[in-house]
């Protein structure tokens, strides 16, 4: 059977092109196979990467607290930057609204409060400010104090205490 199909195709002859188009066209499929797992793999990966790294940025390690008569609380992820801003007080709840400091550095941000003109007017009043800082990691929230002391190294009737987690 097999000498009498071979006998009876051995006439035909296509073009080296053909061939190669032939070739082409069925292993073309194939191809574009492979590629889609790929695709998918790193699609996959793409998302894990996503979750994992945004749970990362949006899982507070500190906070700091501004009492004067506004009370606030910021909280602060692991890269330093403020993901929450909270008003513990009327006033508080009134300058969180009104001044953006949310996905900034923490020392911008309370630079930013220190010259909002709600605190500057306080603080000319000559009332007393607490900046609390509230992290379970020691290294970090010394850091974290001798950073938000440089940010008010001149104000006069502003003091600044740490803690290890347990509030103020």
């Amino acid at each position: 059977m097999r000498n009498r199909l071979q006998t009876a195709f051995s006439g035909v002859h296509a073009e080296r092109e053909i061939k190669e188009r032939t070739l082409e066209r069925i292993y073309a499929p194939a191809k574009r196979g492979k590629r889609r797992p790929l695709a998918l793999a790193a699609a996959c990966l793409a998302l894990v990467l996503l979750c994992v790294g945004g749970g990362m940025f949006f899982t507070p390690v500190s906070a700091i607290g501004i009492e004067i008569n506004p009370a606030l609380q910021l909280k602060i992820n692991r890269f330093d930057i403020v993901i929450g801003v909270k008003g513990l007080n009327q006033d508080g709840r009134r300058i969180a609204e009104n001044t953006s400091v949310l996905f900034s550095e923490y020392s911008e941000a309370i630079d930013t409060l220190l010259n909002s003109s709600e605190l500057k007017d306080y603080l000319e009043q000559g009332k007393e400010m607490d900046i609390y800082v509230d992290c379970g990691d020691e290294q970090r929230c010394t850091r974290m104090l001798e950073r938000v002391e440089g940010c008010v190294g001149g104000c006069g009737n502003v003091t600044c205490h740490a803690g290890n987690g347990h509030g103020h």
